[in-house]
């Protein structure tokens, strides 16, 4: 990285994370802010690695050779030698994180209607049989329209807001909690709500509720804005599952039944950042709980080296006609044991040649479940301190700055062990 003063800093990642370290969230900021322009040669390939290999997202990659190309371009048209390196890059902002492409563009950037030209293949010192010149139907390539996706393209905003802040009251007209429209709607649609007010949407039910606030300050009262709770931005934003959800699916019911606390809004570049420590967290509780991650424990089909090898040979008895003797008769002899026969039918081929090589994996355990299945032997308790242990986490990698009133690490466990009790029989979804 480079400041514009010409001070210059090396970033050697593997050092920087050894011993289980994290990035600095600075430089993740950094890498994710697409406004602060990253520009190298085949530097969309670089974010690319850091993606696959350390879980990072980068964004705002300008490929110098588009700088090229557009400032050569300026420079033949204008014959002006001063453009500043700011008028250059605002005519690059259209090629940001689109990866460079040389295929069919000529010396001067430009790419002849997709397809090389007869002149273009030639040597540069033989001229062309008209007047030496390039054709006139060079039209210069549009990247708009040969986009790539860019990086983090899993992180698709939502279109909609998350939060309609419609209110649910009791029958005696007591706030219940918020809701968004459609459910609020429901109620009325199903003739068991009374519309009280329009703005704000206010519906009142007509039977005895399940369960009542405890207090006026109760965290689904709150009305919660749609912005980003780290950074506040008010576009672009996700669900970020707090509790991640390959944990939470396994939890027993009474802990996450009619449960949106843990469910808030970041922006696509805070989401990214989060996720890359979340894994962090992950890789923890994997060596703490011996629940390795990407382990043979934690695949559920795992491939057969015996049927693989049987497939592969029967394959290569159907397509090589040309194999030596002796080769053909190990492939014939591992068919027959394979099958446990003396003949090996045509029919017998195709079907080896098709052979699924995958096979059921007896000691499957998902990661997250066996995680959950060590904490449940502690039960409630401990499954609520792995999940005060997640809110934490989030709390103190993301430090947000616009969280909901009432959000809280410890939310709803005094309520679940005053209605359960701490020896509540765990059964895990």
């Amino acid at each position: 990285m480079a400041s514009p003063s010409g001070f210059c800093v090396l970033v050697r990642l593997p050092k920087l994370i050894c011993g289980g370290k994290t990035v600095p969230k600075t430089l993740l900021d950094i890498l994710a802010d697409g406004t602060v322009l990253k520009v190298g040669v085949g530097c969309s390939e670089d974010a690319s690695k850091l993606l696959q290999d350390y879980g990072l997202v980068v964004k705002g990659c300008l490929d110098l050779r588009y700088l090229a190309m557009r400032q050569r371009n300026s420079t033949l048209e204008e014959k002006d030698d001063c453009i500043g390196w700011r008028k250059v890059l605002e005519k690059c902002q259209d090629v940001v994180d689109i990866p460079f492409r040389s295929k069919g563009i000529s010396r001067l950037g430009e790419e002849v209607n997709g397809e090389s030209t007869e002149s273009q293949q030639k040597p540069r010192n033989k001229k062309s049989k008209t007047d030496g010149t390039m054709s006139g139907n060079h039209q210069a390539r549009d990247p708009r329209k040969h986009k790539r996706k860019p990086l983090g393209v899993g992180y698709s905003a939502r279109k909609s807001p998350l939060y309609d802040n419609c209110f649910l009251h009791a029958p005696d007209g007591q706030p219940l909690c918020t809701c968004d429209r459609r459910k609020a709607q429901w109620y009325l649609d199903k003739g068991i709500g009374e519309l009280v007010s329009e703005e704000p949407f206010v519906v009142k039910l007509q039977f005895e509720p399940a369960g009542r606030p405890e207090s006026p300050g109760d965290y689904y009262l709150m009305v919660k804005e749609n912005l980003c709770v780290v950074c506040g931005k008010k576009d672009s934003y996700i669900r970020k599952n707090v509790i991640p959800h390959e944990y939470r699916k396994h939890f027993p019911i009474e802990m996450k039944d009619h449960n949106s606390h843990d469910v808030l809004l970041l922006c696509t570049s805070c989401h990214a950042i989060s996720n890359y420590y979340d894994n962090h967290l992950k890789q923890q509780l994997a060596r703490e709980f011996q629940a390795p991650i990407g382990s043979e424990e934690g695949l559920r089909l795992l491939e057969d080296p015996e049927r693989r090898q049987v497939r592969s040979g029967a394959r290569a008895l159907l397509n090589a006609e040309s194999l030596p003797a002796h080769r053909k008769e190990e492939l014939l002899r591992a068919l027959r044991e394979f099958y446990n026969t003396d003949t090996v039918t045509d029919e017998m081929l195709q079907e080896a040649a098709s052979l699924e090589t995958r096979i059921s994996n007896e000691s499957y355990i998902p990661h997250g479940l066996k995680v959950v299945q060590r904490h449940t032997r502690g039960g409630l308790r401990s499954l609520m301190q792995l999940e005060s242990r997640w809110r934490q986490h989030f709390l103190d990698s993301m430090q947000p700055k616009h969280l909901p009133q009432q959000w809280s690490v410890d939310h709803n466990h005094q309520k679940l062990l005053r209605k359960y009790g701490e020896d509540l029989p765990i059964k895990l979804s």
